[in-house]
């Protein structure tokens, strides 16, 4: 079964969408639009499809995202108070349950982040999850070992919990990701980037792998509009 994206042109070059129950990486340098795809998938899952969503923000605080996401029609706080989209900044979060050592670095364990996660979607029934990003969690490891133990163990458990996820990383422009792993958890590989094309920069949009179901493997210009990010899924640029 597919899950449908909400994003105009997105499962066009898939099967329908992402594979459910999937991991799901969305990668790209800064200023590349990876965290408003993300909103785009949790507001329209639910707005759309009537899926509920959790949109984990570790860096962005809540204010910001919501302030951003109403520029492209996307009202967050109408879901204030009910179940139907949790929209979290995890910095406040850590201050209410008082982790004393994430607070000092600011950042969070994968086994801590679980533990929230898991009762989270176990209270609300969500069923669309986002993490923006798995960037900051692998700065809580000086050991990059445990981080791809830990991050293996994280995204086997989510699977087994029937949730589909996109997992926000940091890359370079040389494609790189921030800690050269997170590519191997995924059942996905999507990758976003700003880029000179015959002297005119423009945005565009990868899928590099794509597990349990056919996806288009070339890369394609995307707009940022007022509703967000639309995809031409037709136009190829080589």
């Amino acid at each position: 079964m597919s899950v449908k994206t909400g994003i105009p042109g997105m499962d066009e070059l898939t099967d329908g969408g992402f594979p459910e129950g999937t991991i799901n990486l969305i990668s790209g340098p800064a200023g590349s639009a990876k965290t408003l795809f993300g909103l785009q998938y949790i507001y329209k899952g639910f707005m759309e499809y009537g899926e509920k969503g959790l949109f984990l923000s570790l860096e962005e605080s809540r204010d910001n995202l919501t302030r951003a996401s109403k520029s492209f029609g996307m009202d967050f706080d109408q879901f204030k108070g009910t179940n139907d989209i949790q929209l979290i900044d995890f910095g406040e979060i850590r201050k209410e349950i008082e982790l004393q050592e994430d607070i000092d670095y600011g950042i969070v364990s994968l086994r801590n982040l679980l533990d929230f996660i898991l009762q989270t979607i176990k209270e609300t029934g969500a069923k669309r999850l986002l993490i923006d990003s798995i960037s900051a969690v692998g700065l809580y490891y000086s050991d990059i070992d445990e981080f791809r133990r830990e991050l293996f163990r994280f995204c086997r458990i989510l699977k087994d919990h029937d949730i589909t996820t996109i997992l926000i990383t940091e890359a370079s422009q040389s494609g790189d990701t921030r800690f050269g792993i997170e590519q191997f958890i995924s059942d996905s590989i999507i990758v976003l980037d700003y880029e000179n094309v015959e002297g005119e920069y423009r945005r565009t949009l990868t899928i590099y792998k794509m597990r349990f179901t056919r996806h288009d493997p070339y890369k394609h210009p995307f707009l940022i509009t007022k509703q967000g990010i639309e995809i031409d899924h037709v136009e190829t640029i080589y």
